[in-house]
């Protein structure tokens, strides 16, 4: 755990160099929906993740296997939490916009680094077979960049809390300078 946090933090620090789009208004916090949202990611994520953790049991024999069974739940958490960063960072969906060079660097050494671990091993983390951390990061991606995507954006727009069209094609304009004609 403290080895998924400390991996985790560069790519956390790596949100401050974030695009982001500027409002024509002031932006005041409605927390009430962002937590009901962040409890139905959290539910769905839980779920999803503990059912790789169950085909990776039965399918992989992970029961029999403790270091591997370590190192699948250090990737499956690793990779959920790189995945759903990427997917909160935007209130539209994942892909309106590009992360900064820095935080995709940062998410790309994170997971370069969680799939060498997976390879390699790491003291009590054993090695898996490349099929494993393929089903783990495909699992993850597919879940965070897909179903739970789609779910945020859903909930976003039923609680009233995307940008409304004009502020989106305000912040796409190029901005002219004050002393231009």
């Amino acid at each position: 755990m403290v080895l998924i946090v400390f991996m985790t933090d560069f790519v956390k620090i790596a949100l401050s160099t974030d695009r982001v789009r500027p409002s024509s208004n002031p932006e005041t916090w409605n927390i009430g929906p962002l937590v009901r949202l962040a409890i139905l990611l959290g539910i769905a994520m839980l779920v999803e993740a503990l059912f790789l953790l169950a085909i990776g049991w039965r399918r992989f024999d992970l029961g029999n296997h403790l270091g591997q069974l370590q190192t699948f739940t250090f990737q499956t958490l690793l990779f959920f939490a790189l995945f759903s960063i990427v997917s909160i960072r935007e209130r539209r969906a994942f892909w309106a916009s590009r992360p900064s060079t820095i935080l995709a660097a940062a998410l790309l050494a994170d997971a370069s680094l969680g799939i060498l671990i997976g390879a390699f091993g790491l003291v009590e983390l054993k090695p898996l077979p490349l099929t494993q951390t393929i089903s783990i990061v495909g699992f993850a991606l597919a879940c965070c960049l897909g179903i739970n995507d789609f779910l945020k954006c859903g909930f976003l727009r039923r609680a009233h809390l995307t940008m409304p069209s004009e502020d989106i094609d305000r912040a796409r304009a190029p901005h002219r300078g004050q002393g231009s004609a």
